[in-house]
């Protein structure tokens, strides 16, 4: 913008040269711009004791004005007030004329002195050549940590045990220093990364010996398990456990000390039953199934027994939950459970019906390395079919099983039965014992159970039942499908019986011999589980 000097006498200049004359005269220069903050202290240190320092994250605005022009844009910068730079270092441009700003507190200290200085620049790029300035006392605010209510643990846990957090500081991340934690001792502590967010412990155990009743447990972080190379001493077996974690900033202030107790079981044995019969019957099937295991496996030898029933399934709505006693995730912390055994015997009151709600889908899904460690999987449950098949599309606990489908019945048929007094026959000899299975009957009236499709050249049909069905219009007749209700993978990785083995009201056998023998239900499935390599 120019400025003339002389206006009166170049008029008469302009009227007297025409248009052709040139416009003459000397131009102002330019005039910076003014810049003033709304903190008109040039320091708040006097003013404010150290008991009523700031928060280092202050709202600040400002204003600048133009005496020949207009302010098109502004620069700040902040530095403690001992540090001050020189003249153009450490200036960030803006548009705005207000912020929320995190100010530095120097490593290891608790309060600084930081000035805050702001200067107009005008149209022309002119800057204030005296920047408005103030001085901030501040003090840091100390860090957060919050548990992930949702990767809490359960009530009871075997070694294996994942926690999770999220962590946060007023002055941003950067601030955050190292994340502490410690187990049955809220004074000493192992330092993480300030960016680990989630752990998984796993404790040292020697099943050999009985006396022991405390671990050091390995530290894996995220939820890829990559080993830390640290432990954490103090994991108590078959005891009560208390986890301590805390976040630290870079001025060594700490969050509020967070917690969680929980109950960790001491693995004893390389055989696991898992009861997941989700019905108030649940303990008559469980001694059921433990006597059966305990005359097979070697006299003396223990077996550890993991508690997925509840809660109990209610009504025919299907819709119970998954247990309280898995954890939220799968991945890594169910894996890793799995791997603390070699064997695991099964017993479910469904997996093939949905995948949300029932426990083996959920298992399925990371059972993967159990079997690359070599592990072998016994599962006792009944075929059913979904109510909704969207529910169900790729359930992974049929594909985990050793069947090829689930049987499709026709719209003409109502259901299918396997009578009292059915045969159960066996189809191919067991591998391994390459013998074949004795003959079966029926003592109940099956019609929640159905058969399954075992064609494949991975699967070994190992029983077929006389089920016959009912028509929509109540006729009956021989069922022409497939009949398969008990099964073992070629790979003889993993076992399946399809059909309950006892009154889950009253514990009688609920499947004979041909001849009454009460005995050779028993002595099939030991048959089964020595072809899997369960230890004799």
């Amino acid at each position: 913008m120019l400025r003339l000097a002389g206006m009166a006498g170049l008029s008469l200049v302009v009227l007297w040269a025409g248009c052709d004359a040139a416009i003459t005269g000397t131009p102002f220069e330019n005039r910076p711009p003014d810049t003033a903050l709304s903190v008109r202290d040039s320091s708040l240190v006097d003013n404010l004791a150290d008991a009523n320092r700031l928060t280092s994250t202050v709202y600040i605005s400002w204003t600048g004005t133009d005496p020949d022009g207009f302010v098109a844009s502004y620069e700040l910068r902040y530095y403690p007030s001992d540090e001050r730079p020189a003249p153009d270092e450490g200036w960030s441009a803006t548009t705005r004329t207000d912020s929320l700003v995190l100010l530095p507190i120097p490593r290891g200290e608790r309060t600084a002195d930081v000035t805050f200085e702001v200067r107009a620049i005008d149209n022309e790029g002119a800057r204030d050549p005296d920047p408005a300035r103030t001085v901030f006392p501040i003090q840091n605010a100390p860090p957060t940590l919050s548990l992930n209510p949702f990767d809490l643990p359960p009530d009871t846990t075997f070694t294996v045990v994942s926690f999770a957090w999220t962590a946060r500081d007023p002055e941003g991340p950067d601030n955050l220093d190292r994340i502490e934690i410690s187990l049955n001792d809220s004074t000493s502590f192992v330092a993480l990364s300030a960016d680990v967010d989630f752990i998984t412990l796993i404790g040292d155990v020697d099943r050999n010996d009985p006396s022991q009743t405390e671990a050091t447990a390995r530290i894996f972080a995220g939820r890829a398990f990559q080993s830390t190379g640290l432990t954490v001493p103090g994991l108590r077996l078959d005891a009560d456990n208390t986890f301590y974690v805390r976040v630290v900033d870079q001025t060594d202030t700490t969050s509020t000390l967070q917690r969680v107790t929980w109950y960790v079981k001491k693995p004893t044995s390389e055989v696991l039953y898992v009861n997941d019969y989700r019905k108030a019957t649940a303990p008559t099937v469980q001694a059921y199934h433990l006597a059966l295991l305990r005359d097979y496996l070697p006299a003396g030898m223990s077996i550890d027994t993991w508690d997925l029933s509840q809660p109990y399934a209610t009504g025919s709505s299907g819709n119970t939950p998954r247990s309280d006693a898995l954890p939220g995730e799968a991945e890594p912390t169910l894996r890793e459970t799995l791997l603390l055994f070699k064997y695991i015997y099964w017993v479910t009151t469904n997996a093939t019906n949905r995948i949300q709600g029932n426990n083996l889908p959920l298992a399925a899904t990371v059972m993967d390395a159990f079997f690359e460690n070599g592990g072998k999987l016994m599962v006792h449950t009944p075929i059913t079919l979904p109510t909704n098949p969207e529910d169900n599309l790729g359930n992974p606990a049929i594909l985990l099983l050793p069947l090829n489908d689930l049987t499709a019945l026709p719209d003409s048929i109502g259901r299918l039965e396997l009578g009292v007094g059915a045969a159960i026959d066996p189809i191919e000899p067991v591998p391994g014992p390459d013998v074949t299975l004795p003959p079966l009957v029926s003592q109940r009236f099956f019609i929640n159970e159905l058969p399954f499709d075992a064609e494949s050249a991975n699967i070994i049909p190992l029983y077929e039942g006389a089920y016959r069905y009912r028509t929509q219009r109540g006729s009956r007749g021989e069922w022409p499908g497939p009949s398969t209700v008990a099964s073992i993978s070629a790979d003889r990785r993993v076992g399946l019986f399809a059909l309950p083995m006892v009154n889950e009201q009253t514990g009688e056998p609920l499947l004979l011999s041909t001849d009454g023998d009460p005995e050779a239900p028993r002595r099939a499935i030991h048959l089964i589980l020595e072809s899997l390599g369960f230890p004799r």
